[in-house]
């Protein structure tokens, strides 16, 4: 594997890759490119504008783009703390999450000014990024002492957002196992699809940065297509997509997957079930490559890693821990996961009462699941998710990995919902393929000869969107 020291911030990486690679394209973005040295004088640029405002915690909200890259890395090289914010959030949502950061600012794209610019309740100062001034006068400055890159708020798969921040020494100590386990370097071409607002997106940016890669950014993974096109056209050698993304793939008609992914390395994808046949597929279409997943949370970012090639009696298993990351079960709490390590926080933002969830550098992460005699680690389910049914315990994704054998179904979400003769019954959201001609009825005869009597499902619903986090896991809290 490939080895590389750590011991700087990502502003320095950048500033060293800028003087290494000078001319070589940092991001390509539509029909927009930036070398690493405009990069780094851009983000220069912006943070010597930026530090001359005096705000502690500055929000960022837009969409994916070379902007808002520039923007964040400038933010945070002037010594402020970058608060990452979705652009769909809600005038209450954003209200809420300004007043706890304690935000000044918002630096934002055009679009979300047009939205958030008619929030009534929003009295903080708006910045388009059209509106962000080079400095008259330019001077070399350092970054200031703030351990804290960024701050995101996440409610995971529970109803309440809770602010999370995170430190330059998390960030440093996840890149290094990032590229260490998984083999990044300057010679990467990668396709990055993820929302940049969300943790594995901007891992992603975090680890091309410090490699010295070409990072080949899109607005969002919706245009299989337009993915299909640029890993060709730019002969990119990694990929990162959540799983559902891989899965549409497989049913993606037009496409020759093994011609097009031929010259692609890695697959990174996130936590969330992996559906067997997608894992199996796509060991066979990565003819020279690696399909690889990792386990993590917003407090605890890639505190896994499995590499499917490696072993392939465990498809179920989200790996081994990560270099320097412990891991337990907690027998005593219905087998919740524990973690510990340099990539978990030592507390919540402003937030004591979830501060109760990290006791002597462990933090309980709400999941449980079980370690075998190899320490591979397998995930189960949130305890808050288990269905219960007249008393029989059903865990969703065992439902969900059912239905996901359907080929019309693209992806489902199983829930328990209130009954009064058995407490609780099964609902499923399904998102099926576009023109698909799959009924209720062909579901529920799937599900009849596939699962027991008591975990078939009691409601369907076809949908057009299932809400997850960041990390791909289904917020059940949100289905009803």
């Amino acid at each position: 594997m490939h080895k590389i020291s750590f011991n700087m911030n990502i502003i320095n990486y950048l500033e060293n890759n800028s003087k290494k690679y000078p001319e070589k394209n940092a991001i390509i973005f539509e029909n927009e490119k930036i070398s690493y040295k405009q990069l780094y004088n851009r983000v220069q640029n912006f943070s010597i504008t930026i530090s001359e405002l005096n705000k502690e915690v500055i929000s960022l909200i837009s969409e994916n783009s070379i902007s808002f890259i520039i923007s964040y890395l400038g933010i945070i090289k002037s010594g402020h703390i970058v608060h990452i914010v979705p652009p769909e959030i809600s005038e209450t949502n954003l209200d809420n999450q300004i007043k706890s950061a304690n935000s000044e600012l918002i630096i934002c794209s055009e679009n979300v000014f047009n939205n958030i610019s008619k929030y009534s309740k929003i009295k903080t100062q708006i910045l388009k990024f059209s509106e962000i001034k080079s400095p008259s006068k330019i001077d070399k400055i350092s970054l200031k002492e703030n351990p804290i890159a960024h701050l995101i708020f996440t409610s995971g798969t529970t109803s309440i957002p809770k602010g999370v921040g995170i430190s330059h020494t998390m960030l440093e100590f996840t890149t290094k196992n990032i590229v260490n386990v998984l083999g990044h370097t300057s010679s990467d071409i990668d396709i990055l699809p993820l929302p940049l607002y969300h943790s594995f997106g901007l891992g992603c940016v975090y680890t091309s940065i410090t490699v010295g890669s070409t990072i080949i950014l899109h607005k969002d993974a919706s245009n299989l297509q337009n993915l299909l096109n640029s890993i060709k056209k730019f002969k990119a050698t990694t990929f990162a997509a959540i799983p559902a993304t891989l899965t549409k793939f497989i049913k993606f008609e037009n496409s020759d997957l093994k011609n097009n992914f031929s010259n692609i390395r890695l697959i990174i994808t996130n936590s969330t079930s992996i559906p067997k046949n997608t894992i199996q597929t796509f060991r066979e279409i990565l003819v020279n490559g690696n399909l690889a997943t990792y386990y993590g949370l917003t407090e605890a970012s890639r505190s896994t890693f499995m590499i499917f090639q490696e072993d392939s009696s465990r498809d179920n298993s989200v790996g081994r821990p990560a270099p320097g990351v412990s891991i337990k079960i907690d027998d005593n709490s219905n087998n919740e996961i524990l973690i510990k390590g340099k990539n978990v926080i030592s507390k919540y933002w402003k937030n004591e009462n979830a501060d109760k969830n990290i006791i002597d550098e462990w933090l309980r992460t709400g999941d449980t699941g079980f370690l075998d005699n190899e320490n591979y680690l397998f995930l189960k389910v949130r305890k808050d998710d288990i269905i219960n049914i007249g008393g029989e315990k059903v865990i969703p994704m065992e439902v969900e990995e059912i239905v996901k054998q359907i080929p019309e179904v693209i992806d489902v979400a199983a829930f328990g919902i209130e009954n009064e003769i058995f407490g609780q019954v099964i609902k499923l959201h399904v998102i099926k393929s576009k023109e698909s001609n799959l009924d209720k009825s062909k579901i529920l005869i799937h599900c009849i000869k596939n699962l027991e009597k008591f975990k078939i499902p009691n409601k369907i619903e076809f949908v057009e969107k299932i809400p997850k986090t960041s990390y791909g896991k289904v917020k059940r809290f949100m289905l009803k």
